[in-house]
């Protein structure tokens, strides 16, 4: 068996037999429902399948051994679901993989287990058993989409609503929301809603209805860093804190998308000064507005182009504390702040 990227395993159900026992390891819930679906059509053919659903705080492995060796009297073929499946203990966990020894050929038995904790060293222990269960079953990371899957993902969404979305769309998209497909299909759910009958989404359409009054914060915030004003910078972001109350590490890396977005826009108009037409190319790729493209050429006029470059670093290492750090998402972005306006 193996250790799945999402992608990798969407083509392997499709192209061959579907194992006994599969693991989805996240908690992205628009993956989740898509592999469980694709799985459900393959094994029922066209026919109605049978989902019979556990919770791994409330039942033991031996109810769900039992289930798994039950055949449904309902349809032919049955899923069994098995949530929240890290809460039981090591123990339990192997005995659950006991559904190998006799597997029901007409039951998936799929288990669902969260998102790793964002702690490094913590992650590494959780991901452990996982690693070494792949070696019997079939394990799926649902938090490992390559950047070509998550336009891909995008893309499918919007042809769900029957809708078309444009390749600078799907960028400024991800710039702005995140590379969760469960946010992004809410997203585009809106979308779909506010354009009714009309089919196509825009970078106009994006920057309208995700972008809001975040452009504007967005660039007072890189101003202040620009000038290296730490106290206004703070008090910008805590603004924009104060809008979105929550410490999900995806509404932080969605900032961070969205300044690293600004900076290479800045980048951009800072090597094209003085060049008209090409600073009117550059604002209407991205989409700035009117009335603040002459502050956006200010602002990079401003802005030395080494301090760029190095912005650029310091939101990479950003990330990677984020996405592998126990710290409050908060502090680490107030910090990042500080170290942008140092002199």
């Amino acid at each position: 068996m193996a250790w799945n990227k999402y992608g990798d395993f969407v083509n392997r159900v499709r192209l061959a037999q579907i194992p006994p026992l599969v693991c989805l390891l996240g908690s992205d819930l628009y993956l989740r429902g898509q592999l469980l679906e694709i799985i459900e059509q393959r094994l029922g053919k066209g026919k109605k399948v049978e989902r019979e659903s556990f919770y791994a705080t409330e039942s033991p492995p031996q109810s769900v051994l039992m289930a798994a060796r039950t055949y449904s009297m309902f349809a032919q073929e049955k899923t069994i679901l098995v949530h929240q499946f890290q809460a039981w203990k090591q123990n339990e966990r192997n005995e659950a993989l006991g559904i190998l020894e006799k597997p029901n050929p007409s039951t998936i038995v799929v288990l669902v287990a969260d998102d790793p904790p964002s702690e490094y060293y913590e992650k590494l222990s959780y991901n452990k058993w996982f690693k070494s269960a792949s070696g019997s079953i079939e394990v799926v990371d649902l938090g490992s989409l390559k950047p070509d899957e998550l336009k891909a993902v995008i893309k499918e969404v919007a042809a769900k609503f029957e809708k078309r979305i444009s390749e600078q769309a799907v960028d400024m998209l991800i710039d702005l929301v995140g590379a969760r497909p469960e946010t992004l299909y809410l997203e585009l759910e809106k979308f779909s809603l506010y354009l009714g009958s009309a089919k196509m989404i825009t970078p106009e359409l994006v920057s309208e209805l995700v972008m809001g009054s975040k452009l504007q914060n967005i660039f007072e915030l890189a101003d202040a860093l620009g000038d290296k004003d730490i106290e206004r910078g703070l008090k910008i972001y805590r603004k924009m804190c104060e809008a979105n109350p929550t410490n999900d590490s995806f509404w932080f890396l969605g900032i961070l998308g969205i300044v690293r977005r600004q900076y290479r826009i800045l980048l951009e108009i800072q090597s094209r000064l003085g060049a008209e037409r090409d600073l009117k190319e550059i604002m209407d790729r991205y989409n700035i507005p009117y009335p603040l493209r002459r502050d956006y050429e200010q602002q990079a006029e401003r802005m030395q182009k080494a301090r760029l470059f190095d912005s650029f670093e310091q939101l990479h290492e950003t990330e990677r504390e984020i996405k592998s750090s126990a710290h409050e998402n908060n502090i680490i972005i107030e910090r990042l702040i500080m170290k942008l306006c140092s002199p």
